[in-house]
This record gives C-alpha cells, sequence and structure tokens, in this order.
C-alpha cells in the first residue's frame, strides 16, 4: 500500500492547537528560532493559539513559514500531458469513481484532470468529510496575525516550487493517486490519530507515524530530505539578516523536524543548540493499516 496522501498534510501544510504542539528553541550567536511543528488541518476549537506562541510572535523580527499561499501572481502549471483515466485500470477508475460518489464529487472531471490534482482533490474533500478544514491553519492565522502587526512574513519556497514539485512528480503523480484511493478506507482513524498527535506533541507516536509511513525513495527525496537540507542552509545563512541576528518564529511540517536528515538534527549538526520546549503528552490513540 502507498501511504503518501497522510504524511503529505504534516510535510507541506500547517495548523495548530490549544494543547501542547511540539515547539523547539535553536539557536546559534545573535540567530534564535522558534520552531512549530504542525499539520495541515483542524477545526474551529484550535484558536487561540497559545499565549506562549502569540508571545514569541509578537516580540519576533519575522514569522516564517513554507510558502505565502497569498503571492499568486505569475503562478504556472505545466500542460496536462497525462489525465487521471490514462494512468488507471478500469477496476482502479470505478474505485475513484466509487469514491467520488461518497462525497459528492464530479467522478468524470477527477478522470480527466491530471493524477496530482485528482489525487490533492481527494484528499482534501475527504478532510472535510472527516470534520477537518485547511482554512483552520496556523500557517494562514499566523501570517495575518503578522500582517496586521507589521511583522515580516518570510517564505522558504515559493509557492511556484511547491506547484512544481507535485506537477513534477513521476507520471503526473500517478504514485499520489494510488495512494489516494488504496488508502481511502483506512484512512479515517489514521487521520484521527495523527491530529490527535499532534494536539498532543506526543513525540514518539509521530515519529511511530513517519517510520510506519511508507514512501518511495524518490518522494522522500523530493518532499523531505532535498526541502530539509535547503531550509537548514537558508536558517544558518539567512536571507532575510545579512547580520546574522534576530528572533523569529518558524512554522513547517512536523515530519520535517523528526527522522532522519531531519531539519532539527541539521541545525545541530551545523553548530546550533536546539532544545524543546514542549512537554510531549500520550495520544492515547493507535495507527491502523
Amino acid at each position: 500500500m502507498r501511504k503518501l496522501l497522510l504524511p503529505l498534510i504534516a510535510l507541506i501544510y500547517s495548523t495548530a492547537t490549544l494543547a501542547e504542539p511540539l515547539f523547539w528553541q535553536a539557536t546559534k550567536g545573535k540567530l534564535n528560532y522558534y520552531i512549530l511543528g504542525s499539520v495541515h488541518v483542524g477545526d474551529d476549537g484550535m484558536f487561540p493559539l497559545s499565549k506562549q506562541i502569540m508571545n514569541v510572535l509578537q516580540t519576533s523580527d519575522g514569522l516564517i513559514i513554507e510558502t505565502d499561499v497569498r503571492k499568486t501572481q505569475g503562478i504556472t502549471y505545466p500542460p496536462a500531458t497525462l489525465l487521471s483515466k490514462d494512468v488507471l485500470t478500469p477496476k482502479q477508475q470505478d474505485e475513484l469513481k466509487g469514491i467520488a460518489n461518497l462525497l459528492e464529487m464530479n467522478a468524470p472531471q477527477l478522470l480527466n484532470s491530471p493524477p496530482w490534482a485528482t489525487a490533492l482533490a481527494v484528499q482534501m474533500k475527504q478532510i472535510e468529510y472527516l470534520g477537518y478544514k485547511a482554512a483552520y491553519g496556523v500557517d494562514a492565522h499566523l501570517t495575518y496575525k503578522a500582517t496586521v502587526q507589521d511583522i515580516p512574513v518570510i517564505s522558504l519556497e515559493s509557492l511556484q516550487f511547491q506547484i512544481d514539485l507535485l506537477t513534477g512528480q513521476k507520471e503526473s503523480g500517478k504514485e499520489l493517486l494510488l495512494s489516494a484511493i488504496e488508502e481511502f478506507d483506512h484512512s479515517e482513524e489514521m487521520t484521527h490519530c495523527l491530529i490527535k498527535t499532534w494536539k498532543a506533541g506526543d513525540i514518539e507516536k509521530l515519529n511511530e507515524f513517519a517510520k510506519l509511513t511508507e514512501m518511495s525513495e524518490e518522494f522522500e527525496t523530493a518532499f523531505l530530505t532535498e526541502r530539509n537540507l535547503n531550509w537548514a542552509q537558508q536558517l544558518a545563512s539567512p536571507s532575510w539578516s545579512k547580520e546574522k541576528k534576530g528572533t523569529f518564529l518558524m512554522v513547517v511540517g512536523s515530519l520535517h523536524l523528526v527522522g532522519d536528515n531531519n531539519v532539527l538534527t541539521l541545525l545541530q549538526e551545523g553548530g546550533f543548540k536546539v532544545t524543546q520546549l514542549s512537554k510531549s503528552k500520550p495520544a492515547l490513540c493507535e495507527f491502523e493499516y
């Protein structure tokens, strides 16, 4: 089974909660980063954020996020060379039609969209079906708070980079689409447990999730390893602070902060002192496959 879409929740987008989210401090010289691990979906009970996080934002020199989705000018998408119907067997097409019927989606439209677009559309609709919304994301919330307080918002990546990353996958994202179909009947408990794990700041459970989740080597390299290395380099020699000083709040997907070659480990290897500020609590749930 290709378990790719669930880790995508923790890889690219972010959210937050009144509970004890994973939170670290990384310092080197006059550079001081507060780093918040996150996933990208939540519910309306997750706000306001903790005073600790908001106080850091208010006194920071900038908010660092993965990408500022408001910056859409000049964004382009590649022409569709493969459609979902081109990469799916008749059986898989029938399974997709069944999913579309359950989620009240347009099956012909899904079949005639690129595989990556169909996969993400199904995932986001399923997330809503389970009671979560991408709109309740900490990136959007903190970006708004930073903007009204005239605090700079700093992107580690452009929106175009993330679009190119998704659209540039092999066979236009066939692997993502197959994952969406194969995981569909098993995603509910996994998603609920992932959210509980994040709310509890249960780092052991998050590490368990990272180890259980299967990714192809190509996917992991593109979505995790290469991005982690790039981010760590930016943090060590920030373009936003030529003098290498200042205090910043950073929010990135939780899976970038655990496992091999994670951002925190890379910062430590680069001479940063990394301290976990949050206190992990048991999530009291199990990941079932």
